[in-house]
């Protein structure tokens, strides 16, 4: 196996760990907000993505370009990849925690009961 496979297997093992850590942290306040009762969406921006959406774009069309170019360039995408999953993954930590509210963790207990 060659050095950059080993990196970039490494690199998966993390990113899908760091990814893991995040979605269960989302899944908890998921939960936690369903069983406060709280039925508040939020507000969810609908402008200011076209910056990350162009330069995903922008990226994604000069490694797969770059191929015809440069052999190295075929390592681009799996680090893209890696790159995509951390961000995601750093997305659910950005999130305030949500603890149960008194009344809703005393349902829960008696539930358990």
């Amino acid at each position: 196996m060659s050095n950059i496979t080993i990196v970039i297997i490494a690199g998966a093992l993390l990113s899908t760990l760091y990814f893991a850590a995040g979605y269960w942290r989302g899944v908890r306040n998921a939960i936690a907000d369903f069983r406060n009762g709280k039925d508040d969406q939020g507000t969810v921006p609908q402008n200011g993505h076209w910056a990350g959406i162009a330069l995903a774009f922008l990226t994604s069309i000069v490694s797969v370009v770059g191929i015809g170019y440069a052999s190295w360039f075929i390592y681009v995408g799996p680090f893209l990849v890696l790159v995509t999953t951390v961000g995601v993954g750093v997305a659910f930590f950005f999130e305030t925690k949500i603890e149960l509210s008194p009344e809703a963790a005393q349902k829960e207990q008696n539930r358990s009961h």
